[in-house]
């Protein structure tokens, strides 16, 4: 019989048994911190970042190689595949060596109590043991030993703050497990042992001589043969401070930024981003040489949107130039790289075609007066030279008749995510950089021209498509938009001719924004779509910056050195979605009967078809000259011709240049009806005006210059002010203003008696 005493002392015992066999069967818990991992995508490691523990840590995985797991067992744990977690003849014979040393000088401590204790580490205590055992049992009950050992693989400790013979891999060898030679697997075997004491800083020698003699021991053991084990002992220890092979920093944090994934697999292309960084490495040395700027380039597959090249900025820790920031992402003025867009919506809503004639000319639009670059005017020029030569003016005529509010729309829709302000913000200067975007954003407008107008999204990881592939722009309205581009004239420097090939085809554009601040240059074909951008990313002017001289060159360094001249690298026209339409050969719109030359082109479907307006046709006098009517002919003297009808502003700056056509038939002088013409108009201040003028004092008048322009080369015009007589203008019809603030009327008479006006508001600045 058992006294109440011992009682409680068996009841307690059983408890305690009983519940130790009964935790045995729930599994034990697993949690890990690892390392978030990103990869190229041939498999090359661009990025690992620390984890919450300031770690290096890959992710566990059963892919072990099979060198170093026969190393580790050889080196740790010979009967690891025999035994339950805990070895019978470990434990023997650590007990034999301590009692005979008096202390604790061996352990016996199995690969699985190696992982209980790891992840749970605490002091080495009697209890602390039990608890190891404990978890070791539960583990192999639960878990396969392959389980089991790539649990040791991952949390085994390498020296410093690498953890994992995965991680210890890519940080001392550059390259994953699974490549490692047997000098490698038996060093990764070794570290964990002593990795505070033990490692490539500390005890070089020693670790150099324990590692030949665990080659030694596998050769002995007959897992490699005489040959392997002499190269083996050969083989050199890895440098002691490597680093990191990091690359793509800006793209690693870009898709760190975007991506909660653990491991990541990139779409950069090395061999892509290798070329890339070489060759804008190579320019960026030539343009610092008279100016500081930094580059940033994205280089995309144009049918995918995949990025196979990504450089944020010339060198990521240069902190004089801010290094660090992304380029690609970072939003900028547009300047003239959006262009194409509005032109290719003008062409889709009509009634523009690729060659209607659009007005350049001297034009104020309720205060805003744009300039080309080379401050001249065309007069009138086809649409697509108009937007091959990137002029402001015809863009910002196009734009005020498309409409602000449905460009910017359009422009939202289409991704640009910086237009947060309303339409009316931006104005017309929208089209001239007025608004912001960044190369992520504009690159995937661009392959669209290529993609029939379907916008596809850029793919920045392996088998992440996007399902935003919106038709933005009709077939053949990217068609023509893309054939424009495509004569551009391209750079003119000798090195660029030497190296380009010009069979390779590319529709391209340039921008530069206000004060030289950004210099853009996107390109696309069939195979490539890439943008660069130079510039300061302390967002001031740089000297003599522009798209066309600093950006393209490179831009065009890149499309040489990348596309593949085996592939097939344009597109022809569309087969669909589309109507025959007669145009006339001079205005380039609907060509109406009287139009003595046409020709039929193919347009997108239900557009305005606008009848062409430069013909009309005019009944003359044979005798006089003069156009009349049925109240001034001689119907037996009359005669019908077609003439060519221009408006008084693009006549008058055709005159300047050189290129007046020939001159139009005006109506009899003498008709009883007094018929009379538009052969003059008011060019500046236009109805309705607000002017902001300097002046003085508040008392002085302030000054403008007031200008006209008229059909006939020598007309005669009078100029009023409020209806007093301020003087006469022959041939260059300018008239110098002074003005109080406030309502006035500026008017303007010929010498048969036609008065124009405009109204307009002055306020000091």
């Amino acid at each position: 019989m058992f006294t109440p005493a011992q009682k409680r002392i068996l009841i307690i015992f059983l408890s305690l048994f009983f519940g130790f066999l009964l935790s045995l069967l729930f599994p034990p818990q697993s949690k890990s911190d690892d390392s978030r991992i990103l990869f190229d995508s041939q498999g090359k490691l661009l990025r690992v970042w620390l984890n919450k523990d300031e770690q290096y840590k890959f992710p566990k995985s059963e892919k072990i190689s099979a060198k170093y797991k026969i190393a580790v067992l050889h080196f740790e744990d010979k009967r690891f595949n025999w035994h339950f977690g805990i070895d019978p003849a470990a434990v023997l014979r650590a007990v034999k060596q301590n009692a005979q040393a008096g202390g604790i000088e061996s352990g016996a401590s199995t690969i699985t109590m190696q992982v209980a204790r790891l992840k749970n580490p605490s002091s080495r205590t009697f209890f602390a043991k039990l608890r190891e055992t404990h978890t070791a049992l539960r583990m192999e009950l639960w878990q396969s030993k392959d389980e089991i050992f790539a649990e040791y693989a991952s949390l085994a400790p390498m020296g410093g703050n690498v953890v994992g013979a995965e991680t210890a891999c890519w940080r001392f060898f550059g390259h994953g497990s699974e490549e490692i030679t047997w000098a490698q697997a038996a060093l990764l075997a070794l570290l964990p042992n002593r990795p505070s004491a033990l490692n490539l800083k500390k005890e070089r020698e020693k670790l150099l001589e324990r590692r030949n003699n665990l080659l030694k021991s596998l050769a002995k053991a007959g897992h490699i043969d005489a040959e392997t084990l002499g190269s083996a002992l050969q083989e050199p220890l890895p440098v002691a401070n490597a680093n990191w092979r990091f690359k793509t920093p800006h793209y690693a944090e870009a898709v760190f930024s975007l991506f909660p994934n653990q491991i990541l697999h990139g779409t950069i292309d090395g061999k892509v981003q290798e070329q890339l960084e070489r060759i804008a490495k190579n320019h960026g040395q030539k343009i610092r040489e008279y100016s500081n700027v930094n580059i940033s380039v994205i280089i995309t597959e144009t049918q995918t949107g995949k990025i196979r090249g990504y450089l944020g900025s010339l060198e990521y820790y240069d902190t004089l130039s801010k290094g660090m920031i992304d380029g690609v992402r970072a939003r900028r003025s547009t300047g003239s790289i959006l262009k194409p867009f509005l032109y290719a919506l003008a062409i889709e809503r009509g009634p523009y075609t690729p060659e209607s004639l659009v007005e350049d000319v001297p034009t104020w639009f309720r205060g805003f007066s744009p300039y080309n670059a080379d401050k001249s005017f065309c007069g009138i020029l086809p649409l697509s030279e108009a937007l091959s030569r990137s002029l402001n003016v015809p863009s910002v005529r196009i734009l005020s008749e498309y409409g602000v509010g449905d460009f910017h729309f359009w422009l939202e829709n289409a991704g640009l995510g910086g237009l947060f302000r309303l339409p009316e913000y931006y104005g017309l200067s929208l089209v001239l950089g007025g608004g912001e975007a960044s190369l992520m954003e504009l690159v995937p407008l661009y392959s669209m021209l290529m993609n029939n107008g379907k916008r596809t999204e850029l793919q920045w990881i392996e088998g992440n498509v996007s399902q935003r592939n919106e038709q933005l722009l009709r077939k053949w309205t990217a068609y023509y938009a893309r054939e424009i581009l495509t004569s551009v004239v391209r750079p003119d420097f000798e090195q660029y001719y030497l190296q380009f090939n010009n069979q390779i085809p590319v529709a391209w554009k340039t921008g530069t924004s206000y004060g030289s601040r950004d210099a853009w240059a996107i390109g696309v074909n069939a195979q490539w779509t890439i943008g660069v951008w130079l510039g300061n990313f302390a967002g001031g002017s740089v000297a003599n910056l522009s798209g066309s001289s600093a950006a393209a060159p490179l831009l065009f360094s890149l499309f040489n050195n990348l596309s593949a001249h085996s592939k097939d690298l344009w597109k022809g026209e569309p087969d669909a979605d589309f109507e025959d339409v007669e145009i006339c050969e001079l205005s380039g719109y609907r060509a109406k009967p009287i139009c003595p030359h046409k020709k039929s082109v193919s347009l997108p479907i239900n557009r305005n078809n606008q009848a062409c307006s430069f013909h009309k046709e005019t009944i003359i006098s044979k005798s006089g000259g003069f156009a009349v009517c049925s109240l001034c002919w001689n119907v037996e003297d009359t005669l019908r011709i077609v003439e060519e009808h221009y408006t008084p502003a693009v006549r008058n700056q055709l005159r300047r240049i050189g290129r007046e056509p020939k001159a139009e038939t005006f109506h009899n002088p003498h008709c009883p009806a007094k018929k009379t013409e538009t052969l003059f108009s008011i060019t500046y201040p236009e109805n309705g005006a607000r002017l902001f003028l300097p002046s003085k004092d508040a008392l002085s008048e302030m000054g403008f210059v007031a200008t006209a322009a008229h059909k006939e080369r020598d007309a005669e015009l009078q100029w009023f002010l409020n209806g007093t007589f301020l003087g006469v203008t022959r041939g260059e019809h300018k008239m110098a203003v002074s003005v109080g603030t406030g309502e006035h009327r500026i008017g303007v008479q010929d010498l048969l008696g036609v008065y124009l006006e405009a109204r307009f508001r002055v306020r000091s600045r």
